[in-house]
């Protein structure tokens, strides 16, 4: 792409004014137009801004046009339906009207929301309205200044690479983003869905309990404290909570209502501690537990009292995973509806503590790559081969799904799920902690810590690229211990024969610790997964800090 041909182009049409604004600001322009932003876990996401490679108006109306364009390629006659969801961010509404507009435009039929709904939500619409795909307007767990275009199948998982290559090409095919065709919003094939699909999804919830009466008698006992960050997760999080018996929820007052400028965090990560901190310094004593959910809630965080002084501790997604795992194996053993033929699904990068206690129990397990719509595929496989049933699905980034009428990581089943195990460890004189504590001391004491470093730009790109080759060519020792196995998942066979090749590295050293090295598939981030393990908290800390420091030199 010639950078300043495309940015001259730009300057010429009839931008709206936040466009032309950011055009004359001139900021990382040659980072805005050297590429066009290409479709990774399930779709594409971006900083704000003019160019091709940021989320706009009109690289939003491209994006929609593939989608389009793939729906109609087998059969262009065929009645095709797209349900759209947004969340809370900056034009979130705006891109999905925008992305309506086109798809109707070419004819297809489109069931848009009439107000922001979660991710997990869009999924189960998907599925209950047999639409053709989804389309969810999120950027997920980024800063304010990001937004993204995510796609979903038939199934209601997120669309598999050689969907998003098809739509990529469709996408390429119209290189010019100014002449897309729109229909008008009142066009007929746009229709509006409202509360019948929150109340169509809140009844499917009652499936995820496991003791339904323990709630309705018991439910008030619990004291929860919940922030949606000024996301999409409040309506759904707090009914599904009220509905079900707990009815004892105190909402975080600043936090509670859309922003998508997220302004009392950082971030709006509930995997970051700042996430909390509203949350712990407004809460009733005596609060049980502390829910978070990010802006499109799909990922949930979880803070647990860690002392009598009202202290917190922010529980990990390995850890709460792990502990929702445990609930639902025993707890369907205890009334009976353990199946023989369970199956446990959980990433390559995930906790090896969650396999240990599944095959403990006789659980199946089965490692996917890293993101959740690759445990969407393995829910949708054994639907086809009934080899073995669903039972819980996890990764270490805050994701969990009990129930598969939705085929994405869902905080909203997660969230009244982690309600119900709180409640009856509760019941029993337990704390979460000491259920952890006990998982540890039974099956070794398991941490983990995710290194994330960040590389922008097209520097950025070739550096991490560098950074992979480097290791990818280098001898097995070069960490300076032994490694007992090393394994490249662009080339592998043997280890993990089920799995498409992916761009991941993978190291286990002599004390059983683990490193996983990946680029991310949606920001400009190369990741680093430790997993260490072993007869006490101290032996396992150990490992993780010296893995941690010998990483470090890699990427600076």
């Amino acid at each position: 792409m010639n950078i300043k041909e495309e940015q001259a182009r730009w300057f010429k049409q009839d931008l709206p004014d936040e466009l032309r604004f950011d055009l004359a600001l001139g900021a990382d322009l040659e980072d805005a137009f050297y590429c066009d932003l290409s479709f990774g876990t399930g779709g594409m996401r971006g900083k704000l801004g003019a160019g091709p490679n940021r989320i706009n108006l009109y690289t939003i109306r491209r994006a929609a046009f593939g989608v389009a364009k793939w729906l109609q390629a087998d059969d262009p006659s065929a009645k095709r339906s797209v349900v759209i969801a947004y969340d809370s961010r900056i034009h979130s509404r705006d891109f999905a009207e925008e992305s309506a507009k086109v798809l109707a435009k070419a004819g297809i039929r489109v069931f848009l929301s009439d107000e922001l709904r979660p991710t997990p939500e869009l999924s189960f619409l998907v599925r209950d309205l047999q639409a053709s795909a989804g389309i969810m307007i999120t950027a997920s767990h980024n800063p304010a200044l990001y937004n993204g275009f995510k796609v979903y199948d038939a199934t209601g998982g997120q669309i598999t690479p050689a969907a998003a290559d098809q739509i990529m090409g469709f996408m390429a095919e119209q290189r010019d983003l100014f002449a897309i065709q729109t229909a008008e919003r009142t066009d007929p094939l746009i229709q509006m869905i409202g509360d019948a699909a929150d109340a169509a999804y809140l009844q499917a919830l009652k499936a995820v309990f496991i003791r339904p009466e323990m709630l309705a008698a018991k439910g008030a006992n619990l004291s929860i404290c919940y922030t949606p960050l000024h996301g999409a997760g409040r309506k759904l999080v707090t009914e599904g909570l009220l509905q079900n018996g707990f009815t004892n929820v105190q909402l975080v007052e600043q936090q509670t209502w859309p922003d998508g400028n997220f302004w009392t965090v950082r971030s709006p990560n509930p995997e970051e501690p700042d996430s909390f901190r509203q949350a712990i310094s407004t809460t009733k004593p005596g609060t049980d537990l502390i829910f978070a959910t990010d802006p499109d809630s799909d990922r949930l965080g979880v803070a647990v009292p860690a002392s009598s002084k009202g202290e917190f501790q922010i529980l990990t997604g390995n850890q709460l995973g792990t502990l929702l795992l445990d609930y639902l194996i025993t707890g369907k053993k205890e009334n009976g509806t353990l199946q023989p033929n369970e199956e446990l699904v959980t990433t390559i990068v995930t906790s090896d503590l969650g396999r240990k206690i599944a095959t403990h129990h006789g659980v199946h397990h089965v490692e996917t790559l890293t993101g959740f719509k690759f445990i969407g595929e393995e829910i949708a496989r054994l639907e086809n081969t009934l080899d073995y049933h669903f039972l819980f699905g996890y990764e270490e980034s805050y994701g969990y799904l009990a129930q598969p009428f939705v085929r994405d990581k869902d905080a909203v089943q997660a969230a009244v799920l982690t309600a119900e195990m709180c409640l009856y460890h509760k019941l029993n004189g337990q704390t979460l902690h000491d259920r952890l504590d006990a998982l540890y001391q039974a099956f070794g004491y398991h941490l983990e810590e995710l290194k994330t470093y960040t590389f922008e730009g097209q520097a950025g790109a070739a550096k991490i690229a560098s950074i992979m080759e480097t290791l990818r060519n280098e001898p097995a020792d070069f960490f300076g211990e032994e490694v007992v196995d090393k394994v490249d998942f662009l080339t592998q066979t043997t280890a993990y024969p089920h799995l498409p090749k992916a761009d991941v590295l993978s190291f286990t050293f002599t004390d059983g610790t683990k490193l996983f090295i990946r680029p991310s598939g949606t920001e400009p981030k190369c990741k680093c997964y430790i997993q260490a393990v072993g007869k006490s908290r101290r032996q396992a800390e150990a490992s993780l800090t010296r893995t941690a420091q010998q990483i470090e030199p890699l990427f600076h």
